[in-house]
């Protein structure tokens, strides 16, 4: 496997102290590749002893070793966020997240979610925080549809409901970490009644990519930049949009949304 895939999948099991290499490691590779174990240890705030630890549970024997994979699996402008213009910057993080979710979407597996949503009876979008406003858009475009669709983006009503969801509902939860603690328990709830479970994360074997019937990765923002504020719901937007372009397929789906934005934009022109 890819060295920086790797890290990417270990980081859930890691200790606080190793996440700090880890992301490090896979926000800046090429500099990791130059530095010696004191200087990267001097420049995420850890020991020595915390580097080794980690690059250990990355299947190396020492940094050296971890160097060299890193070296073999990284091309030096693999995704490399460039630097120029603000906007050049930004474009070139969009692009890195974008064809990294890309990458790792499987079209027949969302096929079968798309089928999951055409042919149940409530779907209920779980979501906290920017999650939570990701939820609230998905769900004024399954209205548009005429699906019947729920946005739960407080985790008490989040939970309240899971009690009384059945088998022929189903969650579509949204977490970037996939480590949203009430949100994963309400879903673990709703699946003891048959409630099935997609979830778009941006960490696999997180808790919420583990629970999931249908888990959908996605390109965690984090992984790329975490020290701007940058839209960290961009690729989660991506995978809804592609699920939301396949279900449009669907010519009674299609005809509904037109009909709905046909009315919307009649009811602005009339109270002018």
């Amino acid at each position: 496997m890819d060295t920086l895939k790797l890290v990417e999948e270990k980081l859930p099991t890691l200790s606080r102290q190793e996440r700090k290499v880890a992301m490090r490691v896979i926000q800046d590779p090429d500099s990791v590749k130059q530095m010696s174990i004191n200087t990267l240890a001097k420049a995420v705030g850890v020991s020595n002893a915390t580097i080794t630890r980690f690059v250990k549970k990355m299947d190396c024997h020492n940094f050296y070793d971890f160097k060299l994979k890193l070296t073999e699996n990284h091309s030096t402008n693999s995704n490399k966020v460039e630097k120029g213009s603000i906007p050049d910057e930004v474009f070139s993080f969009y692009k890195h997240v974008l064809n990294d979710t890309w990458e790792s979407l499987d079209v027949t597996s969302l096929r079968t979610i798309v089928d999951l949503i055409s042919k149940c009876n409530r779907i209920y979008i779980f979501g906290i925080g920017s999650s939570g406003y990701t939820a609230q858009e998905m769900t004024q475009r399954l209205l548009r549809m005429g699906i019947a669709a729920f946005p739960m983006t407080e985790s008490h009503i989040m939970y309240i409901t899971s009690g009384i969801m059945g088998k022929n509902d189903i969650i579509l939860a949204l977490s970037t970490s996939g480590n949203t603690n009430d949100l994963n328990r309400a879903a673990q709830a709703a699946q003891l009644n048959g409630t099935k479970v997609i979830g778009i994360t941006g960490i696999k074997k997180s808790p919420l990519y583990e629970l999931s019937d249908y888990p959908i990765l996605v390109k965690n923002s984090n992984f790329v930049d975490n020290t701007r504020f940058i839209n960290s719901q961009f690729a989660i937007t991506y995978a809804l949009d592609i699920i939301t372009t396949m279900l449009l397929e669907n010519k009674t789906y299609s005809d509904r949304m037109n009909h709905t934005v046909e009315m919307i934009l009649d009811n602005k022109f009339r109270t002018k």
